[in-house]
């Protein structure tokens, strides 16, 4: 069984719908090097928040962009708004 070590802390849609942008956390004293990640069309993992992942897990996902979150005025766009999920 993988150890699950990160959590999905938030996660936001744009208008569209057609892309989501993930924002992961650790579980364990770790950093990580992008917690942020971009998703669009059928590679969106439609994750809960909460949700508990593997390092398998999110490697095994196909974001098209990637980073370490500075804010959310500076890495989330205008027309993305966050679930109530």
């Amino acid at each position: 069984m993988t150890n699950k070590t990160i959590q999905v802390a938030n996660h936001w849609f744009n208008d569209s719908g057609d892309v989501e942008i993930v924002l992961l956390k650790p579980l364990i004293d770790r950093e990580l090097i992008n917690n942020l990640f971009w998703y669009s069309g059928d590679e969106r993992p439609l994750w809960v928040r909460g949700t508990a992942l593997s390092d398998d897990e999110v490697m095994a996902t196909h974001p098209y962009k990637q980073r370490k979150m500075q804010s959310i005025d500076d890495d989330i766009p205008n027309d993305c708004y966050m679930s109530l999920m």
